[in-house]
């Protein structure tokens, strides 16, 4: 009784490995440990009211990274408070975030991310919306600056929880050689759902960053 006791516990216990590393392998990315930070958006010093243009608050290449709210119509983007810890980094403070104001649905949050010098890049960043914010995010690239695409791009789109839930959006383009040591790379994140049209609501982010391998 006491081997058939000790087997069944064997059994159960190979079993729940096994399941776990099935969840981990199919939810989780790993980011290489010898990665490093090639771009990062705390947020923490965004200046009140509309912004056309916030720059990284860190940046490993020449150039610094940026982004803009481009399209058209009475969306804008300005700071909010409190901000996220999720994703934060050199033990930050949720200081400020950046929230993209509706109507959203012909407007884009466009990410200028060059990686001249590094390769394998992964972005990731906290991402929530309001109550009446639009309630998906579409995402793209671009190699040459001017044409998006989502080829080898695995998560094309995400549904923000509300805040002050928040989650963490990873973008992988390790696989994809053309945006490694590119001046060009951008991302663009699009917004869409019925409430993306209205004139209330917002989509937030904080805590954005470019991780990859020097060259």
């Amino acid at each position: 009784m006491k081997i058939l006791k000790v087997l069944l516990s064997v059994f159960v216990l190979i079993l729940f490995s096994c399941t776990s590393d099935r969840d981990i392998k199919s939810n989780t990315i790993i980011v290489n440990p010898q990665a490093v930070l090639i771009h990062y958006f705390n947020f923490n010093s965004l200046n009140s009211g509309n912004l056309d243009k916030v720059t990284s608050d860190f940046s490993a290449t020449t150039l610094e990274a940026s982004l803009v709210y481009d399209g058209t119509g009475l969306g804008f983007m300005d700071s909010f408070s409190p901000g996220y810890l999720l994703n934060a980094r050199n033990n930050d403070l949720g200081g400020l975030g950046l929230r993209t104001r509706n109507p959203s649905d012909n407007k884009s949050l466009v990410l200028y991310l060059n990686t001249i010098g590094y390769k394998n890049p992964i972005v990731q960043f906290a991402t929530a919306r309001s109550g009446s914010g639009a309630t998906t995010q579409n995402y793209s690239y671009s190699i040459d600056g001017i044409n998006f695409i989502t080829t080898g791009l695995t998560t094309l789109s995400f549904n923000p929880n509300q805040d002050p839930l928040n989650d963490l959006v990873t973008l992988d383009f390790s696989e994809i050689v053309e945006v490694s040591n590119n001046a060009n790379f951008k991302i663009k994140i699009s917004f869409s759902g019925v409430t993306a049209t209205g004139a209330t609501g917002n989509n937030r982010f904080d805590n954005i960053t470019v991780q990859g391998n020097q060259l």
